[in-house]
């Protein structure tokens, strides 16, 4: 549906707005819109029916943000959420376990890489305890947090990545904790040396071994896996890896196969091939005396990003359910047929934790729009010839003739040029051509919406006239896999959703880089390049979420422009309190004095140098010395300040 097909329709209401921008389809029931017209968040998710629960007005936070004074963009964490993502990925891989009689247990671990950001892995870890949900470390810097936080004795430390001294030492010392520290064996080399200084340090090593398998993964991610996968042992370096442990008696020391064939996995026919090609690994390996009792499936677990279900990049067409339960059915089908035991079950599901719980929240600006009526269509005086001959097409534009119409009107805006680079137009003539023909294609959008079979050559003409929308962000720093690699992620007003919204726009933030812009956008039915936004209002401001930024975007942001990390608050649900949440951590983001020094400034000889060129212009007189000190005054306040613009 298009904007102009909502304009001032009668029917438009909270439900329209909720399945026009697909709030349940990718929300996984934490997201609503209430009687305000407002979107809400359910920090425990959906309610059960008949029963309440806390329920928070986004508005009532950007508030909570104004009054603070913080700014905006503003990172919001709904930690509750983030706890109720932990929660349920356990509860459904107990319930596929229970439901399938299956004889091993589930240990999850949390990736940190996802999100290494300390609220969010002591969340993850305090919401995981009942479970013993453990932790993933990829690097000797991961491994030093993961050493250091993961204390729980039962719960698994998997450590992934290519590994040094350091690193084997590292991991060596968590066996020295009495902990559950599995070394992951990424390349054959790694084992020698793991087992030669297990044993200078006299402690028994945890070994995981894992595997390239042949099956690939699906999307962006899917040559992760393969033979040509950067990580894991082929077949035949598995067989030289039981020889090794064979030789220095150590066969004992494999506790865990691994596996991973890529992130956000959007086929469920991927993880059944893998997890059956896996486990028939896993069982050849145990047949060969190797004690294994976890089966890692590694990460992969994808999450809807469009709500649309399909195997689109940013879209999985399987839930959590099945993913559960076709990891354990198919672990259970092959054990039961090589006649081994089973098990118990490891995955690394770092994204469909943490994606939900957090979202950035940007007030717009301002807009662009090419074509603003900034003639009369009919003439106020004397024109010339070539501006005539141009408003004569236009007048002549019907439903019939529009296709011709068209190309005249493109071919005399492309002669117009022509002769303006030749000297023969003047500018307010090319400026009077260019205006009509933009009136021209805007009308022409109008005819094409009443059409039920628009010609290809104006299909395109409503996105590319589509409003820009001017919103206080850097989508480098706050969504970069939507700059990388097309990653989609849910945009949506926080207010006057019970408006029928009339602009189709884009999104362009404040980088000076034409690649800064979101043009691509969910609705309830694919796709789109435009997203239907509201009319801006004088004096009004107007805000909009980006949302499931919780996994990978945090950690992954630039500087580019030098905007730095944005303001960030965390929310918490509270029953008792009138709002139902309270803002429990404010982190300041990143000054322009921070970001400086980032990059090899010093923010005081800076400040030392424009003091000095302004004393200069004191002393010849051409500033006045109280001026002078005002200015140096506003550029060190500059220098203290957000990154971002000023603004409500």
């Amino acid at each position: 549906m298009s904007a102009h097909d909502r304009l001032g329709m009668p029917d438009w209401n909270v439900e329209r707005a909720l399945s026009h921008y697909n709030v349940p389809g990718w929300g996984a029931g934490f997201f609503s819109i209430n009687e305000k017209g407002h979107l809400c968040v359910h920090p425990h998710g959906p309610p059960e029916p008949g029963a309440s629960g806390p329920t928070i007005d986004i508005m009532d936070v950007v508030e909570d943000i104004r009054e603070r004074k913080l700014g905006f963009p503003c990172i919001v964490r709904f930690q509750d959420v983030l706890r109720a993502r932990v929660k349920t990925l356990n509860e459904t891989f107990r319930a596929a376990i229970r439901d399938l009689g299956y004889q091993g247990e589930y240990f999850g671990v949390y990736p940190i890489k996802v999100n290494q950001m300390r609220e969010v892995v002591e969340e993850v870890l305090d919401a995981g305890a009942p479970y013993h949900f453990g932790l993933e470390a990829g690097s000797k810097g991961e491994l030093l947090v993961v050493l250091a936080l993961n204390s729980d004795l039962q719960a698994l430390t998997v450590c992934n990545g290519y590994k040094d001294e350091e690193y084997l030492r590292l991991a060596l010392l968590g066996r020295k904790l009495g902990r559950k520290v599995v070394v992951v064996i990424e390349k054959l080399g790694e084992l020698p040396r793991l087992l030669q200084l297990a044993e200078e340090m006299g402690v028994s090593p945890l070994i995981g071994l894992r595997s390239k398998l042949s099956t690939k993964g699906t999307g962006k991610w899917e040559s992760s896996g393969g033979d040509f996968a950067k990580f894991g042992l082929t077949a035949p370096e598995l067989i030289q890896a039981v020889k090794i442990l064979e030789e220095k008696g150590q066969k004992q020391s494999v506790c865990l196969f691994h596996f991973h064939v890529g992130s956000q996995i959007t086929d469920i026919r991927t993880v059944k091939d893998a997890v059956n090609e896996g486990a028939r690994i896993y069982a050849k390996l145990f047949k060969m005396g190797l004690d294994i009792r976890y089966l890692d499936v590694g990460g992969g677990l994808g999450i809807d990003y469009s709500g649309l279900r399909t195997t689109h990049v940013s879209s999985t067409n399987y839930t959590l359910e099945e993913f559960a339960a076709d990891v354990v059915e198919n672990v259970a089908q092959v054990c039961a047929g090589e006649g081994v035991s089973q098990p118990n079950l490891v995955s690394e599901s770092g994204r469909a934790v943490t994606a939900h719980h957090a979202c950035v929240l940007m007030n717009v600006f301002g807009r662009i729009r090419i074509g603003d009526e900034l003639h009369e269509l009919h003439p106020s005086g004397p024109e010339s010839e070539i501006v005539r001959q141009m408003r004569e097409i236009v007048e002549s534009l019907t439903p019939k003739s529009a296709r011709e119409v068209y190309h005249d009107a493109l071919a005399k805006k492309e002669e117009v040029l022509s002769r303006f680079q030749l000297g023969l137009v003047g500018l307010e003539d090319r400026a009077k051509v260019e205006e009509l023909f933009w009136q021209l294609c805007r009308a022409l959008i109008e005819i094409n919406r009443r059409r039920k079979r628009v010609p290809e050559d104006t299909r395109e003409l409503g996105d590319r006239l589509a409003d820009q929308y001017l919103a206080n962000f850097s989508l480098f720093q706050s969504a970069p896999d939507h700059w990388a690699f097309d990653q989609l992620f849910p945009v949506v007003p926080l207010h006057r959703l019970e408006e029928a919204p009339a602009r189709d726009s884009t999104i362009v933030d404040i980088t000076c880089d034409s690649d800064g812009k979101l043009d691509r956008f969910i609705d309830s039915e694919q796709i789109a390049e435009t997203l239907a936004l509201h009319p801006l209002r004088s004096g009004e401001p107007y805000y909009l979420g980006l949302f499931l930024t919780g996994a990978y975007q945090d950690i992954m942001g630039d500087m580019h422009n030098l905007f730095g990390r944005v303001n960030e608050v965390h929310v918490y649900a509270d029953d008792d309190d009138p709002e139902d949440y309270y803002l429990e951590t404010v982190i300041p983001g990143d000054t322009v004095e921070k970001v400086l020094t980032r990059v090899q400034y010093e923010p005081s000889d800076l400040g030392k140098r424009v003091k000095s060129a302004l004393e200069q212009r004191v002393r010849d007189g051409s500033l006045k010395p109280k001026e002078g000190v005002s200015l140096t005054e506003y550029y060190d306040a500059v220098m203290r300040g957000y990154t971002y613009l000023a603004g409500p």
